[in-house]
């Protein structure tokens, strides 16, 4: 685990985002000829539906890099965990007990983990609270988009996402 894995999807998404203000300027020109399967150019309002398109896929967005984040912590943490195999005793429970914990912290509640990742110095607290506004965000995208929850939740950018993740990763690397 040396390197950060938020990088590829900050890479994919760039990608994305350059070929969306090509779309865009297909679309402003009429190049028919790129969208022939679509019939996006005999659509009304076409520049309002690539517009409402790039919405969805920032949240896609959004919601991969967490998930991505997500991982990396828990693989983090079980990395870190496999020191009870060494410091538990009597010796024949250190790895079952290590064994369980690896296993269990696949469940563990992600705002708990964040507050447990805020006991690290290094790691700014107030990146902690974003966090946990990024996971309400992704929760809300996963869950369905539900309006009526929609007030209590942060819209997210995949820009903002990255900044905030990275910055953590970034410390658990060097830890």
């Amino acid at each position: 685990m040396d390197s950060n894995p938020l990088s590829q999807i900050m890479e994919a998404y760039k990608i994305y985002i350059e070929c969306f203000k090509v779309a865009k300027r297909a679309v402003k020109q009429q190049q028919s000829n790129l969208f022939a399967e679509l019939n996006l150019l005999t659509q009304p309002n076409a520049q309002q539906h690539i517009v409402k398109t790039k919405i969805e896929i920032d949240d896609l967005f959004v919601f991969s890099l967490w998930a991505t984040f997500e991982r990396f912590v828990i693989t983090y943490l079980q990395n870190k965990g496999a020191g009870l195999q060494q410091t538990v005793t009597p010796f024949a429970l250190a790895t079952p007990l290590y064994k369980h914990f690896q296993k269990e912290v696949e469940f563990w509640n992600q705002k708990e983990i964040l507050d447990l990742l805020k006991t690290i110095p290094s790691i700014d607290k107030n990146s902690i609270g974003q966090a946990k506004q990024i996971l309400d965000y992704r929760n809300w995208i996963a869950h369905g988009k539900d309006v009526n929850k929609q007030s209590s939740v942060n819209s997210m950018t995949p820009t903002y996402t990255y900044r905030i993740l990275d910055e953590i990763v970034k410390v658990l690397l060097l830890t």
